[in-house]
């Protein structure tokens, strides 16, 4: 498995990556690796987010079903990424081992049912903040997105909602994934 955090623009910095790659190296001794257009003084093995088509904020996870991805040195194999705005508590990896890898991964905001959804808001129940996959699978994922990204990106307000209204086959993790982070 490798672990990949995400870095992209200015809202964090190569201290925020390098304490989340610390925090998860008490856990295991996977693979840890930045993807960000911004390596500076992050101290560990980056990847960089490609420069076209240039996207903003999360929706550089999206990246990570480009055909490619990876192809270099992950390609194939099993991925999880990590949002740098939550705390590690406990070891998550457990949660992520009896996954079906065939389909990715994500929280489930499974508190969000009982709130009142508003049908026009693309409400969703997913949550990447933890995300798993493979490597070279699903990039039905991309390749939808990539039809029309400008549509995509205004229509929606994040990939979640994006990847639940576009009914993209995906998995959740059973809710004990909610006892090893803090969102």
């Amino acid at each position: 498995m490798n672990i990949i955090l995400l870095k992209h623009g200015k809202k964090y910095t190569a201290q925020d990556v390098n304490q989340q790659a610390v925090s998860l190296r008490k856990y295991t001794d996977y693979p840890i690796y930045c993807f960000t257009e911004d390596p500076e003084n992050v101290i560990i093995d980056c990847i960089p987010i490609p420069n076209k088509p240039k996207l903003a904020k999360w929706w550089n996870k999206l990246h990570a079903f480009r055909p490619g991805f990876g192809d270099s040195f992950i390609h194939g194999s099993r991925c999880v990424m990590f949002d740098l705005d939550i705390d590690i508590i406990s070891s998550p990896f457990p949660s992520l081992e009896n996954i079906n890898w065939d389909v990715p991964h994500f929280v489930c905001d499974y508190w969000k049912e009982d709130k009142y959804w508003e049908t026009h808001a693309y409400e969703t129940m997913l949550n990447s903040s933890i995300m798993t996959w493979t490597v070279g699978k699903n990039t039905n994922y991309w390749d939808i997105f990539a039809k029309n990204i400008d549509y995509n990106t205004r229509k929606y307000k994040g990939m979640d909602r994006y990847i639940w209204d576009q009914k993209l086959e995906h998995g959740t993790f059973e809710n004990e994934i909610h006892d090893t982070i803090i969102l």
